[in-house]
């Protein structure tokens, strides 16, 4: 099942892509709904680059919600108009967790039109799974107008 969550962010281009590349961006956004704590490694890369990455996902921060890979492919990396993110993760829970991120120039040059776009399989739990990922998406492109809202002060501390 497909969820696709977009909005429209009251930022610049080249921001909205220099933050979505940034780890500590994945952890702002996501908390308190889910908490991502990678197992092989100490931490993420500041900055994500191609490969993949074994996660324990917490929902709330406290409720263990199994093992997932985070599966991070750029497309599009250095196209003038468009940057798409790609994570094609899977776990122990969740078969496909197949997140697009779209990011698209507008004609206005401080508004970037921004894409959530997850293609989620869980057997019988998909339509659960696929709820709280309705629920969730949009509470993390909540929280990046706030992150706008505050200049990402938020990253820095």
């Amino acid at each position: 099942m497909i969820v696709n969550v977009e909005t429209n962010f009251p930022s610049d281009y080249e921001t909205i892509i220099k933050h979505v590349n940034l780890s500590k961006t994945l952890d702002y956004i996501a908390k308190p709904l889910v908490v991502f704590e990678p197992k092989n490694q100490k931490e993420f890369p500041e900055i994500w680059k191609k490969g993949k990455y074994l996660t324990s996902m917490k929902l709330f921060g406290i409720i263990p919600f199994g093992d997932q890979f985070i599966v991070i492919e750029k497309i599009k990396e250095n196209a003038p108009d468009e940057f798409i993110l790609r994570d094609n993760g899977y776990g122990s829970v969740i078969n496909t967790w197949d997140h697009w991120i779209f990011i698209l120039k507008t004609e206005n040059e401080n508004v970037v039109k921004y894409i959530d776009r997850i293609d989620i399989q869980a057997g019988v739990l998909t339509i659960f799974i696929v709820i709280f990922a309705s629920v969730f998406y949009r509470w993390r492109q909540f929280r990046w107008k706030r992150l706008i809202q505050n200049k990402f002060q938020f990253l820095q501390e």
